[in-house]
């Protein structure tokens, strides 16, 4: 589960969140069911770092693999053949 900032506002983390930069580096996130080549062209647009292009993947996905600006790395993909 992802929160905002602010639930985290009376907690120890909180002055720790607020001072990172890119505090998702490392962390990848994978959603399944979400069109990677409708994800690439909306985050070309966008001028997103796009990190890997939508490709069919030996691991039965067809995922493209983008940065958000907090550095979070997302793989976003379809099984491939339904």
């Amino acid at each position: 589960m992802l929160h905002a900032d602010h639930t985290y506002e009376g907690h120890p983390w909180y002055q720790r969140l607020r001072a990172a930069k890119e505090r998702g580096l490392g962390a990848e996130l994978r959603l399944l069911g979400v069109d990677p080549d409708e994800v690439e062209s909306r985050a070309r647009k966008a001028g997103a770092a796009i990190l890997q292009p939508a490709a069919d993947k030996s691991h039965g996905w067809r995922e493209v693999v983008v940065q958000d600006p907090d550095g979070y790395v997302w793989a976003l993909g379809v099984t491939i053949g339904g």
